[in-house]
């Protein structure tokens, strides 16, 4: 039994971010119970449905009208009952409804109150909307991120929406603890912005130490050289020679022995300043090798390395299949899907994914009946439109 079967999540987000954090408290055995417009997501149609699926598993759905005064009755009665509320509306749209932290504080003390938003509950920016890629261009990540003759690039996940959806998980799991002793509720205030932030704490720091901006680099770390992704001659592969032993053995696998008697690559800073020449010559000998062949060699030297993959070689990969992170079901509307699993093992393992993302209001007059609605209440609701449900 989960420590966490007996704790009730609101899940009153939508996109990446909130509905990241509420899955990953359903995945460790929650009550998860989304609310959901009676038209759905936004994000449900985005990749033919592949995005909200990701995301949105081991929960319950009642769709609800937030408009209809009814409909907040609903929710003010599901906080009633609820251990922690996770929303991610733009600041300020929560009080217009009635449903904001101190209205929730009144109905519930010991609610824990999670906002997820673009830049916090406070500062110049707070009444902005907030989306991943917009933080990603002000956090500083995207000028250092492609080459350093080219645009400023975006990171191809929505690396900061996931990010911010783990602290907010993070950040339940701390406030759980503290209200065993405090007996109170609290607000937790999580930003896309802050988590950026976060993210680049490292070259913050060496800002703050040197003034030296971040260089992009294409795949490769500026630090380091040779460790950048290489063109072999039937695909593309990541090599490592981050310390002196590794680059001495890189040399004697691929022969380039006379490398390391060459002044312009005596360091690792001279390889960092030489870069470009010393990248020309090593991918003049992977040209005639194949990858793989390059791989297996880097392993058997113990040298950092590995292909790049794309997304259905990695799903193919042994080594992803033995560890059991991948869950292949049968989605009711999606048909066949692979998820990945909350990638924490404990014991051996990994939590469990019980039921697919459910569909819009797909649990709705369950959720009302298990309220105290009566079924003429329950239809009642649904023919005002307040509440909406597939037809039974």
């Amino acid at each position: 039994m989960s420590v966490f079967e007996k704790i009730k999540v609101l899940d009153m987000s939508h996109a990446l971010a909130g509905p990241f954090a509420g899955m990953l408290l359903a995945d460790f055995g929650a009550q998860v119970i989304k609310v959901e417009h009676p038209h759905g997501d936004h994000f449900r149609p985005l990749l033919g449905g592949a995005y909200h699926a990701a995301v949105n598993r081991n929960k319950r759905d009642i769709s609800l009208d937030l408009k209809n005064p009814e409909a907040v009755g609903v929710v003010k009665k599901l906080m009633v009952e609820s251990d922690v509320l996770i929303e991610s509306f733009t600041p300020g749209a929560m009080d217009r409804l009635g449903l904001g932290y101190e209205a929730a504080r009144e109905i519930n003390p010991c609610l824990i109150y999670c906002s997820i938003s673009g830049y916090g509950q406070t500062g110049p920016y707070h009444s902005l909307p907030g989306y991943d890629v917009v933080a990603q261009a002000m956090c500083g990540i995207m000028l250092c991120t492609g080459h350093a003759d080219g645009p400023p690039v975006r990171i191809g996940a929505s690396w900061i929406d996931m990010g911010a959806g783990m602290y907010t998980a993070l950040a339940v799991l701390k406030a759980l603890l503290e209200r065993q002793d405090s007996g109170r509720g609290q607000r937790v205030d999580i930003s896309l912005m802050d988590t950026a932030l976060s993210w680049m704490s490292p070259l913050i720091a060496r800002f703050s130490m040197s003034g030296e901006l971040p260089v992009r680099a294409g795949s490769a770390l500026a630090a380091f050289s040779p460790y950048q992704v290489f063109k072999a001659k039937d695909g593309y592969l990541f090599i490592g020679a981050s310390t002196e032993r590794f680059w001495l053995a890189l040399c004697q696998m691929l022969g380039l022995e006379e490398l390391t008697r060459d002044s312009r690559f005596a360091t690792n800073q001279d390889r960092v300043d030489n870069r470009e020449e010393l990248t020309k010559l090593i991918e003049q000998a992977l040209a005639s090798r194949f990858r793989d062949e390059v791989v297996a060699g880097l392993r058997r030297a113990g040298i950092p390395g590995g292909p790049v993959l794309d997304v259905g070689q990695v799903l193919d990969d042994p080594h992803v299949q033995q560890r059991g992170v991948l869950h292949h079901l049968e989605h009711p509307d999606l048909g066949p899907l692979t998820q990945v699993k909350t990638p924490i093992a404990a014991d051996g393992e990994m939590p469990l994914i019980k039921t697919p993302a459910p569909a819009v209001g797909q649990d709705t007059r369950q959720v009302l009946a298990d309220l105290g609605y009566e079924d003429g209440e329950i239809e009642r609701l649904l023919t005002s439109g307040a509440a909406a449900a597939p037809p039974s």
